[in-house]
């Protein structure tokens, strides 16, 4: 039977690991807040709180009882344990791991260069993995090599898990494919190649590369148009 330590330090630990989920309470109210497009003030008026107790709360300077989680819950969905612990996704569903998902991308380019290649070195690697041996494994140089050579980096892969879970919360398909081509729009917007020259001094650059998504039901929608104004239309 394991011992447990009479010295207080496993219940500093725990103490720590609580007070370190309450400190990222603020951070995932405004989440939730951002998700669900309401101000401080709107939830507190739909919770029956008082706007100032909300402002404090977001704030972190308060900590909110048992009947603000279940508003939150009843009113947005939000899971519990996730917006006080800040483990799981938003909603409670189960999430992408990022971590496993790397070792199974990992293992896919191991088991791929040994049985399709042949490679020495990834039949040899995959028997330590096999066998348990994942410590000699990191040791080995070799192995380093060829994860470099074989597991390349995916950035749209590891952008689409991102998008993913950063997405489950929604609960209509069609917002959540709309904020989901926003969001991967957003992020290309932002990586592209600036045009330094213009940003120095001030000129207008042709910006033939900006992509505005339209949602408004007034206003054109590109890729439906674009199909509408080629169909030939039945006269009436």
């Amino acid at each position: 039977m394991r011992d447990i330590p009479t010295d207080g330090t496993a219940v500093s630990a725990t103490q720590e690991a609580c007070a370190e989920q309450w400190r990222g309470l603020p951070a995932r109210i405004n989440q939730v807040l951002n998700h669900a497009g309401l101000s401080q003030t709107d939830l507190a008026k739909q919770l029956g709180l008082s706007t100032g107790f909300m402002s404090e709360v977001a704030r972190g300077l308060k900590r909110p009882g048992p009947e603000f989680f279940m508003g939150v819950r009843h009113l947005l969905g939000v899971s519990i344990d996730w917006l006080m612990t800040g483990e799981g996704t938003m909603t409670g569903g189960a999430g992408i791991r990022q971590d496993l998902f790397l070792a199974i991308r990992l293992q896919i380019a191991v088991a791929k260069s040994a049985i399709n290649d042949g490679d020495p070195v990834a039949k040899a690697l995959m028997i330590l993995i096999r066998e348990g041996q994942l410590s000699a494994a990191a040791a080995d140089k070799d192995f380093s090599a060829l994860l470099e050579r074989i597991a390349l980096p995916d950035a749209d892969l590891d952008l689409a898990v991102e998008l993913y879970n950063g997405h489950l919360w929604t609960a209509d398909p069609v917002a959540q494919r709309r904020n989901l081509l926003a969001a991967a729009v957003a992020h290309f917007e932002a990586r592209r190649p600036i045009n330094k020259l213009a940003a120095v001094t001030g000129a207008s650059s042709n910006d033939h590369g900006h992509v505005q998504v339209n949602v408004g039901k007034g206003q054109r929608v590109a890729g439906r148009d674009y199909l509408e104004d080629r169909v030939p239309r039945s006269k009436k």
